[in-house]
């Protein structure tokens, strides 16, 4: 079958878009495809949390006392392309345009930080070894200021915990 658009090369990719509910099919070939996306992606904006990062957006940099990096220093990505092509340059771009992305991050997934997947056996575990995990780091920053109460009462807290846990894990087993 050759190219609906060109009419000289061989169709190779079925193109379908879907608009106002009508669904228009084309044949085309590599090229035309390249040039039709680039062609329809033109007329689109964007809108939604993307779009409240653009300049004319708070922000977008300095106009609520924001200094937000316009490079990336590991990648050299722009933030710019970052909101243009909604992707990031590397691991960096989040630190580096932070104060940028967490808002749409927030809005888009909900979380400004990512939970990864995590097992779904084994929560209650997982859980008691978090809370277990919090409680020795909050220990710790209570000794350290030399808060002696909180800290007895945190020590009675994972000393809860650890029996807790012993129970889960010897329960499972």
């Amino acid at each position: 079958m050759l190219c609906q658009n060109c009419h000289k090369n061989l169709a190779s990719v079925r193109y379908a878009e879907v608009v106002g509910g009508k669904v228009t099919n084309l044949h085309l070939c590599p090229e035309c495809l390249a040039a039709h996306q680039d062609a329809a992606g033109a007329g689109f904006q964007l809108s939604g949390p993307v779009a409240a990062a653009r300049p004319d957006s708070s922000l977008w940099g300095e106009a609520e006392g924001l200094r937000v990096p316009r490079r990336c220093k590991s990648c050299g990505a722009r933030l710019v392309r970052v909101l243009d092509a909604a992707q990031v340059g590397c691991a960096e771009c989040y630190s580096a345009f932070a104060k940028t992305l967490a808002p749409i991050l927030l809005e888009v997934h909900g979380s400004a930080r990512h939970a990864g997947k995590v097992p779904r056996v084994g929560d209650q575990k997982m859980a008691l070894r978090a809370d277990l995990q919090t409680k020795r780091v909050l220990l710790r920053n209570a000794v350290a200021k030399e808060s002696y109460e909180d800290a007895a009462v945190l020590r009675d807290e994972i000393r809860h915990l650890e029996t807790q846990l012993q129970t889960v894990e010897s329960a499972r087993e």
